[in-house]
């Protein structure tokens, strides 16, 4: 019997649509959606379907045109910018295609300046940084090295340890291994399979099917809405059926 988990997140009749000029696309379409705590969830979906504009919603980063997006009880679509600026940064971690890394600032310092918006005792947060670089397999030799001197695959895993550096509930990712090649696709997705492991929730937008088999759960988007789901057993590199099931899922989904 699959054990209970609780909700982070819970949106009721999400909308979002976006306007040009006189034309009004409606992106989301009445949806709603409940995330778990603990879940590696990734959502898939062809190109136009809603996939990022669902993360950016949920996330806050983007507002919702209507409906409700309840996190631990608060509604946060009626909360003020700076609120939710806040809530962000407290509760959310972003990992993007491109990593966005301060190319003036050292890769230690990247990730510290982060954490120090919310945690001021910067003792503190440069301690954390190391815990996380070291977790994630980044030497020590590169901690004060730029940005520009290091491969796509080392950058990006700094930019997960930036995004975990403030302990959020959920990190976000947007096609995370997009600008890498295979291996340092493997070696990231390497690093949210052990995270999630250890109890992180993640969302994870993809179109990559090596990407989506490290998911528990797969939700399908068309046109704005959910058109199928699929839950599978935590990942383990020797479970040669999950393939099987996500390619007999996507060709159900006609992807």
């Amino acid at each position: 019997m699959e054990k209970h988990k609780n909700v982070i997140i819970e949106a009721s009749k999400l909308n979002k649509n976006f306007k040009t000029g006189d034309i009004e696309q409606q992106v989301i379409s009445d949806m709603n959606i409940t995330i778990y705590e603990g879940d590696f969830t990734v959502i898939m979906g062809s190109s136009g379907a809603g996939k990022s504009t669902l993360m950016y919603v949920l996330s806050g980063m983007d507002r919702a045109t209507s409906g409700s997006i309840v996190y631990k009880g608060e509604d946060i679509v009626s909360y003020s910018d700076d609120k939710l600026a806040v809530f962000r940064r407290k509760n959310c971690g972003f990992v993007f295609q491109q990593m966005y890394l301060l190319e003036k600032m050292s890769l230690i310092d990247n990730v510290v300046t982060a954490g120090s918006l919310v945690e001021k005792n910067k003792s503190l947060v440069k301690e954390h940084t190391k815990e996380l670089l070291k977790k994630v397999n980044i030497e020590e030799t590169l901690w004060h090295k730029f940005p520009s001197q290091i491969s796509g695959g080392e950058a990006q895993r700094v930019g997960i340890v930036r995004s975990l550096i403030n302990t959020p509930a959920v990190v976000f990712a947007d096609e995370p291994t997009g600008a890498l090649n295979s291996s340092n696709s493997d070696v990231v997705l390497d690093v949210f399979s052990k995270i999630n492991n250890e109890g992180q929730s993640v969302i994870m937008v993809t179109h990559d099917k090596k990407s989506a088999l490290r998911a528990n759960r797969i939700i399908y988007l068309k046109d704005g809405k959910i058109f199928g789901e699929l839950k599978l057993e935590n990942y383990n590199i020797n479970d040669h059926h999950r393939e099987e099931l996500l390619n007999n899922f996507l060709a159900e989904m006609e992807w």
